[in-house]
């Protein structure tokens, strides 16, 4: 887990991702032809999926995206993605683009949270808020 804070709008994949080879670090876009968030934009956005899958490259790939200015909001996951992780921690040292990463969600995360949930992540308490029809429920 990467402390911190972040608001977002969600973007909920229900299958394992990867940044490398599945994200074009020049616009955000997801291009992996498997994945459920095929053609969707990580710019800005609060990313959610079960498990990481791929490379061990997907650090610098993560990385690259965040120095464009296209990297996530804030990362949820079920289980701690070390090449997530890595990328993140570099992306704050090198470009101080502090990115919250939080693991441990339930498999049925991805039932509660809904791409174009606007959602807040706050690391430290582990809250994610998640605000639908201007009503915020944790």
């Amino acid at each position: 887990m990467l402390e911190g804070r972040a608001t977002g709008e969600a973007l909920v994949s229900r299958k394992a991702f990867t940044f490398a080879h599945g994200v074009e670090p020049s616009t955000g876009v997801v291009t992996d032809l498997r994945s459920d968030l095929r053609g969707e934009n990580v710019r800005e956005k609060v990313l959610f999926f079960p498990f990481g899958k791929g490379s061990t490259t997907g650090a610098a790939w993560f990385l690259e995206t965040v120095r464009l200015g296209n990297g996530p909001a804030a990362v949820l996951t079920q289980t701690a993605e070390p090449m997530i992780v890595t990328g993140a921690i570099l992306g704050e040292m090198l470009y101080g683009r502090k990115i919250p990463v939080m693991t441990d969600f339930p498999p049925t995360m991805a039932e509660i949270l809904r791409t174009g949930d606007p959602v807040t992540v706050e690391t430290k308490t582990r809250e994610v808020t998640v605000s639908r029809e201007g009503s915020w429920s944790t």
